[in-house]
């Protein structure tokens, strides 16, 4: 298999009758986000996400995920298209009401999906490549230097004592995405400091620890820092998670991308090698080809083998399945120059086409746990390696998501929960589990320039 040097340069847009088609939905769903104020209060209606018997709202002002940032995301990509059109003020009617709530309710998280760091990405992407928007931007990230720091200090205490947390480390809350936005802002001395330091903080994570009279990868993660009850009662010793949303996947392509670069840590390469060759070990082959549990059970890992049911219910999406696990392998390989992976990482993408013909499990357009997360992730590995397979797959997925579009639907396409026990099509407006995310793969596919906005998968 021929393997390619990884750059992140190139791009290949959808072109021809299927650009047009784009065009037509994007023009669809944009009308739908003219107005912010709108779409808060179309959101304050739709009802909350049930979670170990906890209501939690599906809208967040601040958050990346769910708010105003993540939509900020697909003003800046309507703005690089139709950059005539107005986008970009509509773009600063979102940025104002971010900085309204920062006015009056502050904010002291830096994460990357429901907090500063979130907000960082957004008017970065808005700044038309950093002509607009650098007061605002100095002074957050000022503030965002202070609290990171502040951060480094606790967590590595804390890692220290054994007690390492998912929402510390990875990508959605943790230092793995906190990390990847630090690298927009290096030419910030402050910026490149955190940055040094939290490639660091990883070699923590990258060690081991003694439990129960047991030597094992520090990145286990004890019954007691499990996120869910279900997930303490199915993993009463604990887990190793190996998704890239939460799991170790995450730092592994944080140090990736840090060490593509230029990153020099004395240990960045021992690392890599350490969540790079334990996720690789994890792998197995089946009938639809190579796929990776979400998690691995302590006992499992003390027997080295995976039980059958570890594998059942599997989904391919970004935060667990293939596309985001293949991805983090295929960077370490790239970073590290090692062959074996990057073939790894191609192979495993390849094989999803043997899962097509049930889209991977997967039942809506949304990115997390959605097609349009796959095809986004498809798009990139199509355009980093020019493998016409990738570009088959990419077009028959564009073809699904494009097929889910729903006029009545409040913003163009449904995110599918579990509403009273049963699977509902829900409104949701956001950027991870809503419209405005599945607009933005779509638009960036019809973009002739490398877009950025990916960074918050970690893929690049």
């Amino acid at each position: 298999m021929t393997t390619i040097s990884y750059t992140c340069d190139n791009w290949i847009p959808v072109k021809g009758e299927m650009k047009d088609k784009i065009s037509a939905v994007l023009q669809e769903i944009a009308k739908r986000y003219r107005d912010p104020d709108q779409v808060r209060l179309c959101m304050q209606k739709v009802p909350q996400i049930e979670a170990d018997g906890t209501k939690i709202d599906r809208w967040s002002d601040e958050s990346l995920a769910s708010g105003f940032p993540g939509i900020c995301l697909f003003m800046s990509e309507l703005d690089r298209l139709y950059p005539d059109d107005g986008w970009d003020r509509v773009g600063h009617q979102y940025l104002e009401r971010i900085r309204i709530i920062l006015e009056q309710q502050g904010i002291h998280n830096a994460s990357l999906y429901s907090g500063l760091s979130g907000i960082l990405l957004a008017i970065h992407s808005l700044s038309r490549k950093g002509i607009r928007y650098q007061g605002m931007l100095d002074s957050l990230a000022s503030w965002y230097e202070e609290i990171v720091s502040h951060k480094l200090t606790q967590y590595r205490e804390e890692w220290e004592n054994g007690r390492l947390q998912m929402s510390q480390y990875d990508t959605i809350s943790g230092f793995a995405g906190i990390g990847r936005i630090t690298m927009l802002f290096l030419n910030r001395p402050g910026m490149h400091l955190i940055w040094e330091q939290t490639i660091e903080l990883f070699q923590i994570m990258c060690g081991e620890k003694n439990t129960s009279g047991y030597t094992l990868p520090a990145w286990h993660i004890s019954p007691e820092y499990q996120f869910q009850e279900g997930e303490k009662l199915q993993y009463p010793q604990g887990n190793f998670n190996l998704g890239i949303s939460h799991g170790v996947a995450g730092p592994l392509a944080f140090l990736s991308l840090s060490a593509l670069h230029g990153a020099g840590a004395p240990l960045l390469k021992n690392d890599i090698h350490s969540l790079a060759q334990f996720i690789n070990h994890w792998r197995i082959e089946e009938k639809e080809g190579m796929i990776w549990p979400g998690r691995v059970s302590f006992e499992e890992w003390m027997g080295d083998c995976l039980l059958p049911d570890s594998t059942q219910r599997y989904r391919d999406s970004w935060c667990y399945g293939v596309p985001g696990i293949a991805r983090s392998i295929w960077l370490a390989g790239q970073a590290v120059h090692n062959e074996e992976w990057i073939e790894t990482g191609l192979r495993a993408y390849l094989d999803i086409e043997k899962r097509l013909y049930r889209n991977g499990g997967l039942t809506s357009a949304t990115l997390c746990h959605g097609v349009g997360g796959l095809l986004q992730l498809v798009q990139r590995m199509y355009s980093d390696t020019g493998h016409e397979q990738l570009g088959v797959i990419r077009d028959r997925l564009l073809e699904d998501v494009l097929n889910m579009f729903d006029s009545e639907s409040l913003f163009g396409f449904y995110d599918h929960s579990l509403l009273d026990g049963r699977l509902a099509e829900v409104d949701e407006a956001g950027f991870l589990n809503g419209s405005a995310g599945v607009a933005l793969v779509l638009a960036s596919l019809i973009g002739e320039e490398n877009p950025e906005w990916d960074a918050a998968f970690l893929i690049r």
